[in-house]
């Protein structure tokens, strides 16, 4: 009886052990639902994704946005290539650096971009709005959450 307890209480240590290893602090991004599943619904939808607890929440959040994700209704809401470089946050206005690429984005794919970037970064506390520039040239400025309509409007 004791050998067993022993086995039950080491395999509960490990267990723990792998949930600390495993841990890290959770954010919530916004990616891009992919066209086979859009059926008149939201073109974004929100993803919690795990990240180093060791980090600040806007890198973090950066972090969390440059990875791909395993749903398969669910896809980057940049293009490969494309990633968000680095930030500077002035007040309540943050401004992200992106790959060149960004500036290519035209038409839905780059209002589905703007949005998961506006929706993801502006959940920050203190971050009230974002700007996009790639270049040192400025492609989206000033997005808060207000700006986007995320279901459809009733007639």
């Amino acid at each position: 009886m004791k050998r067993i307890l022993c086995l039950a209480l080491a395999g509960l240590a490990l267990l723990a052990l792998a949930s600390c290893a495993a841990g890290g602090e959770s954010v919530e991004v916004w990616r891009a639902v992919s066209p086979y599943y859009l059926e008149g619904g939201s073109a974004v939808r929100s993803e919690t994704v795990r990240v180093d607890a060791g980090l600040s929440a806007i890198d973090a959040a950066v972090e969390a946005f440059n990875t791909g994700t395993d749903r398969p209704e669910l896809r980057r809401a940049l293009p490969e290539g494309v990633d968000v470089l680095g930030w500077t946050l002035d007040g309540g206005a943050l401004t992200l650096a992106v790959s060149p690429g960004y500036a290519s984005l035209a038409g839905r794919a780059r209002t589905v971009a703007d949005c998961c970037i506006t929706l993801t970064f502006c959940a920050i506390e203190g971050v009230e709005s974002v700007s996009v520039h790639a270049l040192g040239a400025a492609l989206s400025s000033s997005m808060t959450p207000d700006g986007f309509v995320l279901e459809p409007q009733a007639a």
